[in-house]
């Protein structure tokens, strides 16, 4: 029995350093984004190697990260590493599907505020939709119904949630800090 829960333990490791690979490559392919890399299924550059620092599959991930979800992209990368963590050290999530929701609101909402308040954004000469098609969309059509204004108001107010969801942030917590770090006595 203990030699499969030490077989257990060091596949779940594996699994860890692997996702933190993955997070770091992915990251690394965002940063070094460049619009002119030829890119496979999207564009032909041409014959010249790319820019990005993880190369071809590089510059198609971050490529396809940027039209899918704009800037909020940067969040996968994070997501990716809080779950090697947790894969490393061997820790359960707890309440699992409440942080699959609230990191897919988390995702949707930074998404579609990018989308709503970065309409597009001029990265190497070719403009970018800030919240990529994802946003464009959901932001879109909240503002069908709720206009700007009513939009960021739903948008926020989602991402608050999410927020809570996602991680044990606790606002609660934070303003009782502030309150008795503020309070004189």
């Amino acid at each position: 029995m203990a030699g499969s829960s030490s077989l257990s333990r060091r596949v779940s490791e594996l699994v860890g350093v692997v996702l933190f690979a993955l997070a770091l490559i992915w990251l690394i392919a965002l940063v070094t984004y460049d619009p002119k890399d030829p890119v496979w299924f999207f564009s032909t550059g041409g014959q010249a190697p790319p820019a990005n620092f993880i190369g071809h599959v590089g510059a198609l991930l971050s490529e396809a990260s940027f039209q899918l979800a704009g800037y909020s992209a940067f969040l996968v990368p994070v997501v990716v590493a809080v779950i090697g963590w947790h894969r490393f050290w061997c820790t359960p999530f707890d309440a699992v599907y409440t942080k699959l929701v609230g990191t897919f609101l988390l995702f949707a909402c930074s998404s579609a505020l990018l989308g709503l308040t970065l309409v597009s954004v001029d990265h190497g000469g070719r403009r970018i939709p800030g919240g990529g098609v994802l946003g464009t969309w959901l932001a879109g059509s909240l503002s069908a119904y709720l206009n700007q204004t009513g939009s960021v108001i739903v948008i926020v107010t989602l991402l608050a949630l999410s927020i809570i969801l996602a991680t044990h942030f606790s606002f609660g917590r934070l303003f009782s800090a502030i309150g008795s770090g503020i309070s004189v006595g």
